[in-house]
Order: structure tokens, then C-alpha cells, then sequence
């Protein structure tokens, strides 16, 4: 019954092709050749009068749990490529805070990440365990908050650009979060409010500043799902709109709020720094 099927399908295909090349004939010296390709096997050259070849693949069953486990390491891929430039502060061998990839040597952070520490205490690491080494900090005057960390070598990780124009309210958004060992991706869809929220949030927090560079995010009404720290990264469109700038401060059954760092209205002044600093 198989040998059957492979000629019937060759005499199909023959009767095509005569049929297209205007000739109700079969062709001349018409042969049928089955490949059966799988490792181990040695390719099969063909003499150039076989002008038909029928492949043949060889199949195995899958369950549906390997399926689904396919699946969700192929998105787990997808999301560490789309989400590399991504890292992770490491001060005094302690992970800290986030901070997010703009130029090839370049990370941006909050400056709430730090106190005195020198450069050479500080390691960005990215996914995969990438380590770089920092050589210096620049907090630019224009926005204490922020933080550019320079690294000793460049990367080959491609960065994030930065948005531009206005950040409405209302506008959605998407508040990452990742682990510390960048094993997992957290994102969370939000949208920007009103400052006020973020000023009734961080109301008890004397250490927490509201400037004018900055915006509000909505966080979770559960106090157990707001997991932001600083330096998370706020996204629109796959572009780089905020820097979260002092991790959550949650509240049960409250209008929580979380206060970004505007890259978005910063951004002229911070491309022109990290032209100058990147080279």
C-alpha cells in the first residue's frame, strides 16, 4: 500500500508537469525516487534524470504536555531577547535594583539605588549572568534622580531606545518587573495617573521626593502583587518611558501609585548625555 501511494503520487505530479509544459505524455525517463531523511541516514544523490523526488518525513507522536512545555520555552526565548536589556545592580554582592541598557556602555538607574558606594562596588549583571564592571556614575543636574552607570566594556546587547512626547493621563503602559537572577519576566498592564495618587502613597515616607520630573503609575489594590523596584523599567510600544524611581510602597484596598522617573520629557537632554558619554 505504500509503494502504491508513492507512485500514484508520482504519476499525479508527472501528469502535472506535461500538463503545464503542454504535452500530454508523461515525461521521458520519468523516475520516482523516496527519501527517507532522519540523522544517521547518507544523503541519496540523484542522477539528473530523476526529475521526481517524493520525501517522505518521519513522525513520532507528542503529547500534549510536550506541546504546551514547547511552547513555553519558545516564549520564554522570545521574551528574554525582547527583554535583554534588562539588568540588575549588584552592590556589595547584593542585588539592589534594576537598570535598563540605552547605549552599548551605557545603564540607566535610579539614583535612590545608591549611597556612596564607588564605581568599582558596583556590577551590572544581564540575563544569562553576563557580568560588566562600572568605571563611573554620572548623576546629571538636570535630574538628580537618574543615575548613568558607565561600563568598562561594552556590550553586544541590543539597548532600548527612549520615547518622546507627551505621556497623557490615561495613557497605558506596561510596568516590568524581573527577578533577581533574570530567570522571569514580570509585566503588568497600567496606565498613568494622576501625581496626587503617588503623593498619597509615599505620604508617610519622608525620604521620597515628587518632582516635576517625574509621573505616576497605577500599581495592584494588593499589596502582595506590587513587586516594582528601582530602576524597573516602564514601557509604551516597546520604548523606554520611565524609570522607576523608589520601588512600590502598597497599601490593601488603596489607590497605589508608583512614582517614575519621565524619560519620555527627558529625553533630548538625556540622548545628548549619552552621546557624549558613549562616544
Amino acid at each position: 500500500m505504500h509503494s502504491l501511494l508513492v507512485c500514484v503520487s508520482a504519476l499525479c505530479f508527472c501528469q502535472l508537469f506535461e500538463a503545464v509544459n503542454g504535452s500530454g505524455t508523461l515525461c521521458k525517463d520519468c523516475r520516482v525516487n523516496v527519501i527517507y531523511p532522519g540523522r544517521g541516514k547518507i544523503p541519496q544523490q540523484l542522477p539528473e534524470n530523476h526529475l521526481i523526488v517524493r520525501i517522505i518525513n518521519e513522525y513520532r507522536r507528542v503529547s500534549r504536555e510536550e506541546v504546551q512545555y514547547r511552547d513555553e520555552i519558545r516564549l520564554l526565548r522570545l521574551k528574554a531577547k525582547e527583554f535583554s536589556f534588562i539588568g540588575k545592580l549588584r552592590v556589595d554582592n547584593t542585588i539592589r535594583c534594576s537598570a535598563a541598557l540605552v547605549a552599548s556602555s551605557l545603564v540607566i538607574t535610579s539614583t535612590a539605588c545608591f549611597s556612596n558606594e564607588s564605581p568599582q562596588e558596583i556590577e551590572v549583571i544581564f540575563r544569562n549572568g553576563r557580568t560588566f564592571t562600572v568605571d563611573k556614575i554620572v548623576k546629571p543636574d538636570f535630574c538628580p534622580e537618574l543615575s548613568l552607570l558607565h561600563l568598562e566594556v561594552a556590550t553586544e546587547i541590543k539597548p532600548i531606545g527612549l520615547c518622546h512626547g507627551d505621556l497623557p493621563l490615561g495613557i497605558s503602559a506596561s510596568m516590568m518587573m524581573a527577578s533577581p537572577d533574570l530567570s522571569f519576566y514580570g509585566r503588568r498592564r497600567t496606565q498613568i495617573i494622576s501625581n496626587r495618587a503617588c503623593k498619597t502613597t509615599f505620604m508617610e515616607d519622608d525620604s521620597v521626593f515628587i518632582t516635576s520630573n517625574m509621573m505616576c503609575a497605577l500599581n495592584s489594590v494588593r499589596p502582595e502583587k506590587c513587586g516594582t523596584s528601582p530602576g524597573d523599567a516602564l514601557l509604551i510600544d516597546h520604548q523606554l518611558c520611565g524609570l522607576n524611581a523608589y520601588g512600590f510602597r502598597c497599601f490593601a484596598n488603596a489607590l497605589n501609585g508608583d512614582l517614575y522617573i519621565n524619560l519620555s520629557k527627558l529625553q533630548p537632554m538625556i540622548n545628548d548625555l549619552i552621546r557624549k558619554l558613549n562616544g
